[in-house]
């Protein structure tokens, strides 16, 4: 069984990734990606760039690190999402092959205003902004839905879409990627988690997952 809203947004969020796609191997650096990046890191962040740094630490061993302490807190707290949080890991194989596929060198101080950072991998996608979507999205999916009270999910996506937007700002304001790099990774993280949720076998684990409160209310009613 499928649901249709979640493969009809999978199948539009890939698409558009791979329009991007077909736009960099054309054209590696498009005019409006510089515009767009010297705006973007001319911008007063304020607060919220306090933690861009923790957006550049969590990268590469660390990130991996992080997945597998999420999976280990979904199968202590969620055992029954697991399948969800371990197909959610999987989205950084996409970073690796796109990577590979697409040679893209990453932002230049003759380009743009400021580069702190200096990864030598492609720049094409952004596999910090991938990681940073997918991972606070199951913790939301996994853990969120489980456990947070119905007034609180709303509350609880606000929250970690503003860390993906922060993460997502904070790749482009370091000078590590173009806004087209963290655009695509945005999308590659929405079509796989979307997809992933489409196919009920694993989502149903995590939308019919019962919550603590209403599992004692079975109790007391039987």
């Amino acid at each position: 069984m499928i649901r249709g809203r979640f493969l009809a947004v999978a199948l539009a969020a890939a698409a558009a990734a791979g329009i991007i796609t077909a736009i960099i191997v054309m054209q590696p650096i498009p005019p409006a990606d510089v515009t767009i990046e010297r705006e973007v890191q001319a911008t007063d962040w304020g607060p919220l760039a306090l933690a861009f740094p923790a957006f550049s630490w969590i990268g590469d061993a660390k990130g991996a690190v992080v997945d597998a302490l999420v999976f280990v807190a979904v199968l202590i707290w969620n055992r029954r999402a697991w399948i969800v949080a371990g197909a959610g890991a999987m989205s950084g194989a996409w970073y690796v092959v796109l990577s590979h596929l697409v040679l893209r060198a990453r932002p230049t101080t003759a380009l743009v205003l400021r580069v702190t950072e200096h990864p030598a991998a492609s720049s094409f996608p952004s596999g910090h902004t991938i990681f940073i979507a997918t991972v606070t999205a199951v913790i939301m999916l996994c853990l969120g839905h489980r456990y947070l009270p119905r007034w609180g999910l709303p509350i609880g996506w606000a929250v970690a879409a503003l860390i993906v937007f922060d993460g997502a700002i904070s790749r482009i304001y370091t000078g590590a990627h173009w806004p087209t790099d963290v655009l695509a990774g945005l999308l590659i993280a929405t079509a796989w988690l979307t997809l992933v949720l489409s196919l009920r076998w694993m989502s149903d684990r995590v939308f019919e997952s019962p919550r603590p409160a209403e599992r004692r209310r079975v109790g007391v009613a039987s």
